[in-house]
């Protein structure tokens, strides 16, 4: 811009030189101003065509260069997104022979579960008959208790009446042996 603005203030001053110098007549002097003014245009527009030609350029460097780091960015996410697919790709083959093993793990799961059951009712059985069992033990000893009692009273009548008896018994015998 600062160049055009000096080469217009030159082409300006020749002008203005060539006009006050010749000393021509105006009809000559209009029509090489015409010249002139077009030799001024003319370089104007040479000049606008060379600063539009240079931020052409520039813009092209520019746009190249982003050009080329979207090309680079875009290269790297094929690059990553390659690697990416390749392990999605590996992961989906191994995934048929893991869903097999995960079902055979739960077929063993679900028969040790059933086994487990199976025992636990079982046992829960077996617990509930023992239970029952031992009540029926507690009854039986229960009454085996009142029947110790009972038989421990009686056997405590028992020994009393002996006794009585033979208290009965003795004391006459032991006044016969002494009237004896």
């Amino acid at each position: 811009m600062v160049k055009e603005r000096f080469r217009e203030t030159d082409v300006a001053k020749k002008t203005e030189d060539a006009a006050g110098t010749t000393g021509k007549s105006p009809t000559q002097t209009s029509t090489y101003t015409d010249q002139e003014q077009q030799m001024t245009r003319l370089e104007k527009l040479t000049l606008q065509l060379q600063s539009i030609t240079y931020k052409q350029i520039e813009l092209r460097g520019i746009l190249g260069s982003y050009i080329d780091k979207d090309l680079q960015n875009r290269l790297n996410s094929f690059g990553m997104l390659k690697k990416e697919h390749k392990q999605v790709t590996s992961d989906l083959q191994k995934m048929p022979m893991e869903i097999s093993d995960g079902v055979n793990k739960v077929k063993q799961l679900i028969e040790e579960n059933v086994s487990y059951s199976y025992h636990h009712s079982q046992v829960l059985r077996d617990c509930t008959q023992m239970k029952k069992n031992v009540h029926l033990l507690r009854l039986k000893n229960r009454l085996l208790w009142k029947e110790q009692i009972e038989l421990q009273e009686s056997y405590e009548e028992l020994k009393r009446q002996l006794k009585e008896s033979h208290e009965m018994i003795c004391d006459p015998s032991a006044e016969q042996q002494q009237v004896g």
